[in-house]
């Protein structure tokens, strides 16, 4: 006797302790599909707390209350929040069914389940969560090609510090944590369009001719197009895209005034020209934390910045809040030259994928 498959790929996680949510988890299991069984919603966390899962398939009559507040809870949190979700309902608890919909969930297995329907639903949500997983891994390479850029730069460990300095100052103000993490990723990669800046422009010294200002002016433009094609760095497009608006409507590239300007953007702005004027350049020496505060409150009295966004940040940096981050720089990447050339050359998605882990997997 053939024993059946080895099950691969992230579970469908089955919750409830109905004969009916069992039975849904030994199907899967004998059809070779990975799948988990919990009988009660707290009992999830183990599971959830993982790698991941494909699909949650959740009895909604069984304990009703507290199944409908897990849906609930699961499109609520940022990792979770795009993870297919089943309920396997009762067709006379039309009731449940509704309550579980509205909660979020994006379909209804009928009790007693069809096996046809089920293995349906749960290869197409394993479909999905993979080109999810793809999506994370090419937005993972676009930051590591960010990576690339400011290891060439007067001021190693400036992305590093945006991120940390952004994240911070996101935490002082109270954000969500769909919002921090935005602000992480698009504090590291909010200059990622500068790939498409000259050399001979980037590290000028003296003053920039007006067309290669222009020429500089146009990185947000490219950075956001750069990140357009990935689901996962949606959120950190307006940062990309909008962090050199001022309120007046001088700023570029879309000359953005007052609450047009995204609020996530304005906390990168600030940070921003904070870790310029303490850090230094390739022609400006290191000035003072003071000295970078003086400068952002008047840009605040010129009407370029909120002001009390620029008192909560000269709040935490007087706290010394951004201390720990100022000289936490990782070990400097090696092989970039080759990790560059390597990924110019990779066939598809997948292989570049590949370049990364090997250059990864060598640091």
């Amino acid at each position: 006797m053939s024993l059946p498959p080895e099950p691969t790929g992230l579970p469908a996680l089955v919750v409830g302790a109905s004969t009916e949510a069992a039975a849904v988890q030994r199907y899967l299991t004998r059809e070779a599909l990975p799948s988990v069984h919990r009988e009660a919603v707290e009992q999830t966390s183990d599971v959830l707390a993982g790698p991941g899962v494909s699909v949650v398939i959740v009895d909604v009559d069984d304990d009703h209350d507290h199944a409908v507040e897990f849906v609930r809870r699961l499109k609520r949190e940022s990792a979770t929040r795009l993870t297919p979700i089943v309920l396997l309902s009762d067709d006379r608890q039309k009731e449940h069914r509704l309550a579980g919909i509205e909660a979020g969930a994006e379909g209804v297995l009928a009790k007693p389940f069809d096996p046809e329907e089920l293995l349906a639903r749960v290869r197409v949500a394993g479909r999905v969560s993979q080109y999810l997983v793809d999506l994370d891994s090419a937005a993972s390479i676009v930051m590591t090609v960010t990576a690339m850029i400011e290891a060439r730069e007067s001021s190693p460990g400036h992305c590093y510090r945006m991120a940390n300095y952004a994240t911070a100052f996101g935490r002082a103000l109270h954000l969500g944590d769909a919002d921090l993490k935005a602000l992480y990723r698009g504090a590291f990669l909010h200059d990622i369009g500068m790939l498409s800046i000259p050399d001979g422009i980037l590290h000028k010294g003296g003053r920039l001719e007006p067309e290669e200002y222009e020429i500089i002016k146009s990185h947000p433009v490219i950075g956001d197009a750069l990140c357009a094609n990935l689901r996962t760095l949606a959120p950190v497009r307006p940062i990309v895209r909008h962090h050199h608006e001022r309120l007046d409507g001088s700023g570029y590239p879309d000359g953005l005034k007052g609450d047009q300007v995204p609020l996530l953007a304005q906390i990168v702005s600030i940070v921003d020209l904070y870790e310029a004027i303490t850090m230094g350049r390739q022609y400006t020496a290191p000035r003072t934390a003071d000295d970078a505060l003086k400068v952002l409150r008047h840009e605040t009295n010129v009407g370029w910045r909120r002001p009390d966004l620029v008192d909560a940040f000269a709040a935490l940096v007087c706290g010394g809040a951004l201390e720990k981050f100022r000289g936490a720089l990782p070990d400097a990447p090696i092989g970039l030259d080759e990790l560059a050339s390597d990924l110019k050359h990779a066939s598809d998605a997948a292989a570049a994928e590949a370049v990364v882990a090997a250059w990864g997997a060598a640091q």
